[in-house]
């Protein structure tokens, strides 16, 4: 028996089956998705843009051990300010201050003793006969206008605590509040809101910013947008659905689709204990699209069918239906899993991996629902088509797609000339996207988590944290001349850097106490041997030794400096990461001590790097996936190259609104063109199918670009339109990241069905010798 037959004959058993017995296949599937979709409630949220940095990355092993070491950890940042030219240092802010300070610390996710502010930390100064004093920048007791006065003086003579707890000018002060974990604080941040929001005082301004305020926001952002947006997106789809089959009963059998195949891929997500992502808000919409192609390929051809033959029963012309769209929608399957499996496969980021691994599963879940629990629908509905004349079944939307088919066939010199110009513009919008990374662009200008990180960024002159970690070998510490001298050198070095306002270490706080007990210059350092493990003990006696925890460990082995950026952006901020690796390696080697590059702009710029180190690796390695697939499944490598045009043109659509609307190259954006590999291909293996199966049973080439194939070419045309709009839709997002992934989602998809719709014509035009004989054991249609 040949291939065609029997795969007919699977069909005809399969339709024999579920037509026999329509409940047992509905339920049976309802039953399976239902045990699937119990992992739901196991899905955890997990917005933090840390979620893609590898564990085994350098960045991650360097900001894990400054945590472990120095307990640094993203914190959130109160800050509260006054007009400029104002003065912060007012009786009213200060106690405002102390008691935002008390109230967050009893909060759970706080770490209450890694508080700091101008009300927890201490200055320096001379003492009697050359002895040091160290007092609390701000004196205990009530706040009175004269307190308030030596606080600013005392902090003033900090420098390290100038521009950190505090504005140059005085206008802002702030409260540096750790959290345990920074990537569970959305309960944290709304609280802290609350508080400082009550406690300012008149004519204040209470911002609350940090990397957990933002990690926090974005949760909050994540579960209101899975909330609305997802089912907004959904029930626009399911509008297209009625346009496309123009009656309430034929959508009963693509909702089921729907549905379940989404329920499945989420629930196995919970099951698998996988975490809820940012980019994960567009998955179920996805899942969605491919659904509601599959759906509608069937459903179209079964109207179409019992439009075409009104004494053709419902099991008949279910038959007639899967056996024209079984193959097809198997192979779009294949080949849409292929292009998933590529993005899952090739980027390192598990975030990336994940949503390529689960849209897999969704894949397949629509695959197998559209060839089970459909029919059943369809059967158990008695689905009638709408009363009328043939061809009202496709109407003008048939004409046109049949039209516009026949022009590209007819004159494929005259398309391909408007094809070379179309790519030429859209080649050039393409080259614009670059990789490019900012914290704040997660958010709309008016939201108050960005405008309290704008503000406060001004104020303090940068609050982007970039370190290095300074270790001495065993048995050493760094409490000798050299070793801060050594570290003075590396500090100069890294003041020295664009973009940097700021620099604090150890060395630091070692020339002011020589300072202060010598008389020495300003920031000369002591050069007697035992000079800075005696200013150390000097300290201890008067002060808390836990005022250096942040700069120095308890053994000495250790030692932060900290810089401040004035900004966070991955295409500005990478140069100066490169210069810091390149100081770390130069200090390593002239002081014999170890340096690692730290902090959250190093964080950033590591899993931004590895993005753009492996992104167009990705994407070929989806490209190459989804050819191969297309190839086995036509047996043919011309087809298959065929099928990989829709998907090129969706690409390049991808690429050149990017470029067009300055769109970076990020995380959530950046799976945009690999997902288009998996959406795109689906036209042109529908059309393409069609195509080889007609001229298989013995049409010529333009017979088989006719007739039916405008049918096939209406399902690309409302499932791709489906997509857009659906996605649009999530463009409402308060996420930018997301209105982005919608907007880039929607351009491939408009752009594939193109290709398909326009492209793939005007080839079999160009090319119609080659593609003319198609062997007769081919995996046609039908």
């Amino acid at each position: 028996m040949s291939i065609s037959g029997e795969r007919r004959g699977v069909v005809a058993r399969l339709c024999a089956s579920i037509a026999k017995r329509p409940r047992f296949w509905f339920f049976g599937a309802a039953v399976v998705v239902a045990a699937l979709g119990a992992g739901l409630g196991g899905v955890r949220k997990d917005p933090s843009v840390d979620a893609f940095v590898p564990d085994d990355h350098p960045a991650a092993a360097a900001r894990d051990r400054a945590e472990e070491v120095f307990g640094l950890e993203d914190p959130l940042i109160i800050g509260l300010a006054v007009e400029e030219g104002g003065s912060a240092f007012t009786p009213a802010v200060l106690d405002a201050l102390r008691r935002i300070e008390t109230e967050i610390a009893a909060l759970p996710n706080i770490d209450a003793s890694g508080l700091m502010s101008v009300a927890t930390e201490s200055a320096m100064s001379a003492a009697d006969a050359g002895d040091l004093s160290v007092d609390p920048i701000l004196p205990p007791g009530p706040v009175t206008p004269k307190t308030a006065a030596l606080a600013w003086e005392r902090l003033r003579s900090m420098p390290m605590f100038v521009g950190l707890l505090a504005s140059e000018t005085g206008d802002t002060v702030t409260l540096i509040a750790p959290v345990h974990d920074p990537n569970r604080a959305e309960e944290t941040y709304a609280a802290v809101r609350r508080i400082a929001d009550n406690a300012a005082p008149a004519g204040v301004d209470a911002h609350v910013a940090g990397v957990a305020a933002m990690n926090g926001r974005l949760a909050v952002m994540v579960t209101t947008d899975t909330r609305i947006f997802v089912p907004a997106a959904a029930v626009v789809a399911l509008l297209f659905l009625y346009v496309a089959l123009r009656r309430g009963p034929a959508l009963l059998g693509p909702v089921a689709v729907i549905a379940g195949s989404t329920a499945a891929a989420l629930g196995i997500m919970g099951w698998l204990g996988a975490k809820y992502y940012l980019i994960t808000t567009a998955l179920p919409v996805i899942i969605m699209a491919i659904a509601i192609a599959d759906a509608l390929h069937i459903s179209t051809l079964y109207l179409k069918e019992r439009s075409d033959d009104p004494n053709l029963d419902v099991e008949g012309a279910l038959q007639a239906a899967l056996q024209h769209t079984a193959l097809p929608v198997t192979l779009t399957s294949l080949t849409t899993v292929a292009g998933f499996a590529g993005l899952a496969l090739g980027s390192p980021m598990r975030p990336i991996s994940e949503f390529g691994w689960f849209a897999t599963v969704g894949v397949a879940a629509a695959w197998a629902l559209s060839l089970t629990a459909l029919p059943a629908v369809i059967v158990m509905t008695r689905l009638e088509p709408r009363g009328g004349s043939k061809r009202a079944e496709g109407g003008i939307v048939d004409l046109a797609i049949a039209r516009l088919t026949q022009v590209a066939f007819q004159r494929p010199k005259t398309a391909a000339a408007l094809l070379v110009a179309l790519v030429a513009v859209l080649a050039v919008f393409a080259t614009q996207a670059s990789f490019d990374y900012e914290r704040k662009r997660y958010f709309v200008e008016d939201d108050p988590v960005r405008i309290s990180d704008a503000l406060l960024n001004e104020r303090l002159n940068g609050l982007n944290f970039l370190d290095v970690v300074v270790t001495a070998p065993d048995g050493a510490d760094l409490m000798t001349p050299e070793a801060i001298m050594a570290i003075r050198r590396l500090t100069e070095e890294l003041r020295a850097e664009p973009l940097v306002s700021k620099t604090t270490g150890i060395d630091d706080y070692m020339a002011l106490m020589h300072e202060i007990l010598t008389n020495a210059p300003q920031g000369a350092l002591p050069t007697t041997a035992r000079a800075p493990a005696q200013y150390m003990l000097l300290y201890e006696a008067s002060g808390d030794p836990g005022d250096f925890d942040r700069v120095v460990d308890y053994d000495y082995r250790n030692a932060l400096v900290r810089t401040q950026l004035v900004t966070d952006r991955f295409r500005l901020a990478r140069p100066v990461v490169d210069a810091y690796e390149r100081a770390a390696e130069a200090f390593v080697a002239d002081s014999g001590f170890t340096a690692q590059v730290s902090g959250r702009v190093a964080v950033n710029d590591g899993w931004m790097s590895l993005l753009a180190g492996s992104h167009f690796a990705t994407l070929a390695l989806a490209l190459a996936l989804v050819f191969v697939a297309a190839a086995a499944s036509f047996r043919s490598l011309s087809a298959a190259a065929l099928a990989t045009v829709p998907v090129l043109t969706g690409v390049l659509f991808t690429y050149a609104v990017m470029g067009a609307f300055g769109v970076d190259i990020a995380p959530a954006t950046s799976m945009t063109a690999a997902i288009a590999t998996g959406l795109g291909v689906d036209f042109g293996v529908h059309l393409i199918s069609h195509i080889r199966k007609s001229q298989a049973a013995g049409f010529e080439l333009g017979a088989a670009l006719s007739g039916r194939y405008a049918v096939i070419g209406r399902a690309c045309l409302y499932s791709a339109s489906a997509l857009a709009v659906a996605l649009c839709v999530i463009c409402l997002s308060s996420a930018p990241p997301l209105r982005w992934f919608g907007a880039l989602v929607a351009a491939a998809a408009i752009g594939s069905l193109a290709g398909a719709l326009f492209i793939l014509p005007a080839f079999y035009g160009l090319f119609s010798n080659r593609l003319s004989a198609v062997p007769k054991t081919a995996m046609e249609i039908s």
